[in-house]
């Protein structure tokens, strides 16, 4: 199975102690942790219609529907018409660190949307462009062994711990060149004084009239290099591996 892959420049033009533009942000392969459990067995036949959500994400939510109806399955956007309800939700940590000391939590989806926002006011170009980019500095991935195709890869997430500083204000604290670390002076552990804790907790559920079925991912970074869009898509991968396609 083809995949497409996930952008992984980090350009944050604002704050001078963080890459700067042109630079590529890439975790080390030994930085990642992915643990997932339990596993959902999805069907076109006994789900469709199927209602399907990637929870505070519209852009998120309308490839998970185009990779369903490729699969042939019939989708509803009304719940109570619905066979089954597939729902993915997670939630994006960041502590640690002279940005992030003080620790920040959003969901995914709107991660996710105000990257992708502030891609198209940032570049000039439209939210399509945006949205179906798919990056030159990206690394290849393996073809995913996975029911779901890689609905989430291809689009300009490069840029989404500027968007999650942006949104939550975190940029506008300080400017360390001026102040230096808001922190002070390192005491202990200073080999780990920049680095930054980055997880992704997600969540994916299946409810029919039968039962619900749930796999939950925990995802973690620790580095200086602050690349969360990366963890998401490992989050992702892990999830969608451990859903399977069956008959009947």
């Amino acid at each position: 199975m083809s995949s497409r892959n996930l952008a992984l420049a980090l350009v944050l033009v604002v704050c001078p102690w963080l890459p700067q533009p042109g630079v590529t942000a890439e975790l080390a392969a030994d930085a990642l942790t992915s643990v997932a459990n339990g596993s959902i067995a999805l069907s076109a036949k006994q789900h469709s219609p199927l209602f399907a959500e990637f929870d505070r994400s519209s852009t998120l939510s309308k490839r998970l529907h185009e990779s369903l109806l490729a699969m042939g399955f019939v989708l509803t956007q009304d719940k109570s018409t619905a066979r089954a309800t597939l729902l993915f939700r997670g939630d994006l940590a960041l502590v640690g660190g002279p940005v992030f000391y003080k620790g920040v939590k959003v969901p995914v989806g709107d991660a996710t949307e105000k990257t992708l926002q502030g891609a198209k006011d940032g570049g000039g170009v439209s939210r399509a462009e945006v949205v179906q980019a798919v990056a030159g500095l990206a690394i290849n991935k393996a073809a995913l062994d996975s029911a779901i195709t890689p609905f989430w890869q291809g689009m300009a997430l490069s840029g989404m711990a500027s968007a999650i500083g942006d949104a939550t204000g975190v940029k506008g604290r300080f400017n360390t060149a001026l102040t230096g670390d808001p922190r002070g002076i390192c005491l202990s552990r200073c080999e780990d004084w920049k680095k930054v804790s980055q997880t992704v907790y997600l969540s994916i559920t299946l409810h029919d009239a039968a039962a619900k079925q749930e796999v939950r991912v925990m995802t973690k970074a620790f580095s200086e290099t602050v690349a969360p869009e990366e963890v998401m898509d490992r989050a992702l991968v892990d999830g969608v591996r451990t859903i399977k396609m069956v008959d009947g």
